[in-house]
């Protein structure tokens, strides 16, 4: 599967920490190679074409149209701060 990142997930994720960026490239390269993304741990079906990655308490927007699919945002970021 081709995956794509939007540029205001990629703007949020380089504020999370080492381990929890580490943990999303898992699940990143693992998509790459399925077809369906149930295949991969943490990624759980929302409505058709839909899907969530939980990562850690975090929650990620995975949209699938055939064999492209494109991470959006983050649906809750735990490690996003009011200031």
């Amino acid at each position: 599967m081709e995956i794509m990142l939007e540029e205001r997930f990629i703007e949020e994720l380089v504020f999370c920490p080492k381990g929890f960026q580490q943990d999303f490239r898992k699940i990143y390269q693992q998509l790459k190679t399925v077809d369906n993304p149930l295949e991969v741990k943490g990624i759980r079906k929302y409505k058709s074409g839909r899907y969530k990655i939980y990562i850690w308490k975090s929650r990620i927007s995975l949209k699938v149209n055939g064999y492209q699919g494109y991470i959006g945002m983050f649906l809750y970021n735990e490690f996003y701060t009011h200031e």
